[in-house]
């Protein structure tokens, strides 16, 4: 009984790694298409906006923010506009 008992509990273990690990996955992709559509917006002259994005994470929610000046400070494009 304790054989299967233990084979339960990592069994569970393992589950919820794999869930955390998709979880952070999922997460991953959608910051990173925010990310590309906010740039892209900013870069195009669409947006004239500071950039923000709020990550919305069950266990750690944070924010990014970074002023326009400081993204055109280091782009280029966005400087000769």
């Amino acid at each position: 009984m304790d054989n299967n008992n233990n084979n339960n509990q990592i069994e569970n273990a393992n589950q919820n790694q794999n869930e955390n690990e998709n979880e952070m996955k999922n997460l991953e992709k959608k910051v990173t298409k925010n990310l590309i559509k906010d740039y892209s917006n900013l870069l195009n002259g669409n947006s004239f906006k500071d950039f923000s994005i709020f990550v919305e994470n069950k266990s750690n929610p944070f924010e990014i923010k970074v002023h326009k000046s400081i993204l055109s400070s280091r782009s280029p494009f966005l400087m000769s506009h």
